[in-house]
């Protein structure tokens, strides 16, 4: 019979299970007394000799209250391994002390329970796919090719026209401020602008208008937030338009595509634009095509979960990002709380939103692939490595460990069934034809191919023949032939 009455209680709002672990009677007094036993040998009671006093004595001595905290901090692993052997199959983790109550001897642990999924009829799941609009691919690659345009730019002297904002303006200027003689310049070159004024906005306005070789003489007060020796004063500005330019586009070339890009012509560089620019529109398709299958997912889906699980799924993505910071320079996570004067606590909550995510995810695929039995091979194992972009020696490394471990075999395979789990989602929702449950195909490693029966005949004769040579050769000495390979010996040297 067991010393431990194990009770269990559902706890639906979290879901988790909470364990009261009951030590019988008799079991609590057998450990008090042998409690009891053992602090007697660390305690002084006048009248009897260290270790020697009657149990009774030291219990009284020492309290009875005293000895069972003892012994239920002493209980406290055995206690937890009985209560978690009744329900190893429903939690996902360990259970956590909540409470232990003296009289009765009594724990009590909380428990995570197994996540619960119920993905609703997923198979009758649609999602709206756009297409690429033909038109917005036209409209990018006028962008970009304006913007290819943009940064070659070119001044070009203008003289049919006053100044304008944004020309490149050469000045002839001479400022006087409180009667003092502040700036002279014979060439003086400014962009004047609406915006971003270069002495004051007043200055820029007076300029634009003005055409080339006009003279002009002007006062102004410098604004009082100028970040200027003169805010606040007035100066009065004596000015001489010397030149004006504004910025040319260069022409589409051949020429110009050949000197400014990697490709010879412009029909060449079009092409590749067309096809880069698509690229990045399908993905933004396909990027808002995934948010609204997982939206509309969840929206069906009910899952449950208990917020130990939540709480290592953070633990996980906090150990993802460290390893990423590492690559930077940043020794660990506590470096970068430091760095950031965050608390573990903040950085947690930060990262809760994203594990929270993933984690829903991961259950919804996980029973996809039990629903409808997916599968994996090895050989679909190692192509999911080999498709990961590592370097050659991590690679074959890894594709070992596939070999000697099974808990990193398993984890992998569990990878390559979220993987296809995910595609027959994304199928499922765009209204394709897929398989029925259990019907999945799995890729098996393609077999070696047989050679040719007539290319192994002729080995064959090949092989017949040369022993046929070496049964009619004359025999050798074997001290002649020593002396020919000294021979040869020699002549190399």
């Amino acid at each position: 019979m067991s010393d431990f009455n194990i009770t269990k209680q559902i706890l639906e709002d979290s879901h988790e299970i909470l364990l009261t672990a009951e030590v019988a009677p008799e079991r609590v007094e057998k450990e008090v007394q042998a409690m009891a036993k053992k602090l007697r040998r660390k305690v002084r009671i006048p009248g009897f000799r260290p270790g020697k006093a009657p149990i009774s004595i030291v219990i009284a001595r020492l309290g009875r209250e005293y000895i069972l905290q003892e012994v239920a901090e002493d209980m406290l692993d055995e206690a937890h391994q009985a209560a978690i052997k009744t329900v190893q199959d429903e939690v996902a983790g360990g259970a956590a002390l909540k409470d232990i109550t003296l009289e009765p001897l009594t724990y009590e642990f909380v428990a995570p329970l197994q996540p619960e999924v119920d993905l609703g009829d997923y198979r009758a799941l649609r999602v709206p796919f756009e297409e690429v609009d033909e038109a917005e691919v036209l409209k990018l690659m006028d962008e970009e090719l304006a913007n290819l345009l943009d940064l070659n730019k070119v001044w070009t002297p203008v003289e049919d026209r006053p100044v304008q904002y944004g020309d490149l303006v050469t000045l002839g200027i001479k400022l006087t401020v409180d009667g003092e003689e502040e700036l002279n310049e014979e060439e003086w070159d400014f962009i004047p602008s609406e915006t971003e004024y270069t002495m004051s906005p007043e200055f820029d306005a007076n300029i634009v208008g003005m055409k080339l070789g006009e003279k002009k003489t002007f006062t102004l007060t410098f604004p009082d937030d100028a970040i200027s020796k003169w805010a606040g004063k007035e100066g009065e500005f004596e000015v001489e338009v010397k030149a004006i330019k504004a910025e040319e586009r260069p022409e589409l070339t051949d020429e110009f595509i050949a000197e400014n890009t990697g490709y010879e012509t412009v029909e060449e560089f079009k092409e590749a634009l067309e096809k880069h620019v698509r690229a990045h529109l399908e993905s933004e398709k396909e990027e808002e095509f995934q948010k609204k299958l997982w939206e509309a997912i969840k929206e069906q889906a009910t899952i449950k979960y208990a917020p130990a699980t939540l709480d290592n799924q953070v633990e996980r993505l906090e150990a993802e990002r460290e390893d990423i910071y590492k690559s930077y320079g940043i020794e660990s996570t506590d470096e970068l709380l430091r760095l950031q004067g965050k608390s573990r606590e903040e950085y947690r909550e930060e990262l809760r939103p994203e594990a929270q995510r993933r984690l829903e995810e991961e259950l919804v695929l996980d029973e996809v692939a039990a629903e409808e039995m997916l599968d994996a091979s090895d050989y679909e194992a190692e192509a999911y490595i080999r498709d990961a972009g590592l370097d050659e020696e991590d690679e074959k490394r890894l594709i070992e460990r596939l070999k000697d471990d099974v808990y990193y075999k398993i984890y992998i395979r569990m990878l390559v069934m979220r993987r296809k789990a995910h595609k027959l989602l994304s199928a499922i929702a765009r209204g394709e034809d897929v398989p029925e449950p259990g019907q999945h195909p799995v890729e098996e490693a393609p077999e070696e191919p047989e050679e040719d029966a007539e290319t192994e005949a002729e080995e064959i004769s090949e092989e017949e023949a040369g022993e046929e040579e070496a049964a009619a050769a004359p025999e050798v000495d074997e001290s002649e032939e020593a002396d020919e390979t000294e021979e040869a010996d020699d002549a190399s040297e």
